[in-house]
């Protein structure tokens, strides 16, 4: 028994022993026999293809154009962001340029608003820069009008001395406007502030002035300023209808006659404005259909010459310019007041010249005229009015000389009529003082 015990004890020893050397087997055998498992799958696999193998090409058919559809897709937007990264870099280069040509030529901005809102360009660019103008052409108007003799013609302002209009460009080559106002193309008007319609003119712009005007970028209106303010915006028709205004036609000149009814009528009007009801020694009147002009003195003081404008309202005539005897240029006076004025009306010369040259005293002239016994005494000469070197004379009975200074002496002769007297001084001097020879009666 013990021996039998002894040997199941080491039977069962050799049984642990041999147990545990096979698990060590096992443990330490590779793992090449697992993939037989995967050699299986790729097996099915590859049966299951060969099933299939009709399918797949379809289906590669059908995702093969998705794909160049997706490649070409992203082609073009890549494209597309090139281009957009291109033409922000274009508009940094055009805004770059934008700023240096804002800085170089400020006209550029004027001229070629960016905005389409006209309130927006009106008020902060066109406005301004129509002042500006208006403001510098006032103050060459003010500082040179007798100079060049600055006039009104058609509503713009005329050089007279150079026979041409003042505009932008011209003042801005004579150094009065800066280069920016060189493409600014606006009128600069010489009108009254009153005659604008369709807008309500500023009481301190409603008289004769200096204005600017333009027509809007777009649209068919047009821009009016002051020297002073912003005075509207006006139709094209209006503004046209505006200048025609001074474009002057009032009939023909003519000269009066003592025997005409309006002769006296306007004698009467200016009696009433100087307050004097006493009768006057007329020289000179002529006339159109809107304006008078009225040379005469009163009959104590014959060398006291005066020249009156006169301007009829409504069928009677108002004074308009009572100092016109004393202007040195007589183009620029009266058109610096009465703009729309028919400058041929005026007389050919101009008594301002003449008024140091006026005699008060005629005891030489009378005296000759004695001596050479063309008269007796003086008491019969009703009318007489000299100057330095002419004398115009007339008797009571009606006779009537032209005195004519030679050297020393006067050469006096009798003449048919003022008329003759008038000829024959204009025969010496075109200008010559022919407001010494009083009017008289004319068929």
């Amino acid at each position: 028994m013990i021996i039998l015990n002894k040997l199941l004890k080491f039977f069962s020893a050799f049984m642990v022993f041999f147990i545990t050397a096979c698990e060590t087997t096992v443990e330490d055998t590779p793992t090449a026999k697992q993939p037989s498992k995967e050699m299986g799958q790729v097996i099915i696999a590859e049966g299951i293809s060969k099933k299939n193998n009709q399918a797949i090409p379809q289906q590669k058919n059908e995702i093969q154009p998705l794909e160049e559809e997706n490649e070409e897709n992203i082609k073009e937007q890549n494209k597309e962001e090139t281009k957009k990264e291109e033409t922000k870099e274009e508009d940094k280069k055009e805004k770059g340029q934008e700023k240096e040509i804002s800085k170089e030529s400020p006209k550029e901005k004027y001229d070629k608003p960016k905005t389409s809102s006209f309130l927006n360009w009106g008020e902060s660019q066109y406005w301004a820069k129509l002042k500006t103008a208006a403001e510098i052409a006032s103050s060459f108007y003010q500082n040179n009008g007798t100079r060049f003799t600055l006039l009104s013609k058609e509503g713009k302002l005329y050089n007279n001395s150079t026979d041409s209009y003042v505009t932008t460009n011209y003042l801005m080559n004579h150094g009065f406007l800066e280069e920016d106002f060189s493409d600014f193309p606006c009128d600069i008007l010489l009108i009254k502030g009153s005659d604008i319609d369709e807008v309500e003119v500023p009481s301190s712009s409603l008289n004769v002035g200096i204005f600017t005007a333009i027509r809007q970028p777009s649209g068919n209106k047009v821009m009016i300023s002051s020297a002073k303010e912003k005075i509207g915006i006006i139709s094209e028709e209006n503004y046209q209808r505006l200048l025609k205004k001074y474009n002057v036609s009032y009939g023909a000149v003519k000269k009066l006659s003592p025997n005409m009814e309006e002769y006296e009528r306007i004698l009467n009007f200016i009696r009433v404005y100087e307050g004097n009801y006493d009768n006057y020694y007329v020289r000179d009147i002529r006339m159109d259909k809107k304006y008078a002009v009225v040379t005469f003195s009163t009959k104590n003081t014959t060398s006291n010459v005066k020249q009156y404008v006169l301007v009829n309202e409504d069928g009677f005539w108002e004074v308009a310019i009572s100092n016109l005897d004393t202007q040195s240029n007589l183009d620029y006076a009266v058109n610096s007041v009465l703009p729309d004025f028919n400058l041929s009306l005026l007389p050919p010369y101009n008594i301002s010249f003449y008024k140091n040259d006026m005699l008060a005293d005629f005891s030489e002239i009378l005296k000759s005229m004695i001596f050479y016994e063309l008269i007796e005494q003086q008491t019969q000469v009703e009318y007489i009015c000299a100057t330095t070197n002419y004398c115009y004379i007339v008797l009571y009975g009606g006779e009537k000389y032209l005195g004519k200074k030679q050297n020393e002496n006067w050469d006096i002769k009798k003449v048919k009529s003022s008329s003759d007297a008038i000829n024959s001084m204009e025969l010496d001097n075109k200008n010559a003082p022919t407001f010494i020879v009083l009017d008289e009666e004319r068929e």
